[in-house]
């Protein structure tokens, strides 16, 4: 089962922190048999649906989804640095924390609420491939933020393809390419 805690880059001499272990493999979905970024930037897109349609009606929407992503980004670095002290790797591929973080950046330049559905839909769909390109590809100087040390690196590099990525949606969608 791909949520349990059982990873093969866990290291059997060091302390389990399994509460960090859990939160940094994104509630256990960086587990995956393939592509675990993947199922993190999914778990991502769903984070931002989810808050996206809770704070939509609230004053200051905008300003609240920034804050919260920002508050998350930092605590991601805290929760990736608990948990890479069980892990027997630098950069374990389990830890997607960091993948969610990155696409809930991403997702930043879309709007709270769906105009036209169908449009908005693409536009995640469109998120989500920009991230995921971004996030593989580490344009410069994205791939210099890898070589941070500990969590810093684990994390800010997907930071920064997140940026990159939200940039692209943001002239995308000023030049009316997507919603």
């Amino acid at each position: 089962m791909f949520l349990s805690l059982s990873t093969q880059n866990i290291s059997p001499t060091r302390p389990r922190r399994a509460w960090a272990v859990w939160l940094a493999t994104g509630l256990g979905v960086g587990n995956g048999p393939v592509m675990p970024g993947t199922y993190g930037s999914a778990v991502g897109v769903g984070l931002y649906l989810l808050l996206a349609a809770l704070l939509a009606p609230l004053p200051h929407a905008r300003f609240l989804m920034i804050a919260i992503t920002l508050v998350l980004a930092t605590l991601s670095i805290l929760v990736v640095s608990i948990a890479l002290r069980s892990f027997s790797v630098q950069d374990p591929q389990e830890i997607v924390l960091d993948e969610v973080v990155g696409q809930l950046i991403t997702m930043l330049p879309l709007p709270l609420i769906a105009e036209r559905p169908g449009s908005y839909w693409l536009a995640i769909a469109v998120s989500f491939v920009l991230f995921r390109a971004m996030d593989t590809a580490k344009p410069y100087p994205v791939w210099k933020l890898e070589r941070l040390p500990g969590a810093w690196g684990v994390v800010c590099d997907d930071i920064g393809a997140g940026v990159a990525a939200a940039l692209v949606l943001a002239a995308m969608r000023w030049m009316g390419w997507i919603v």
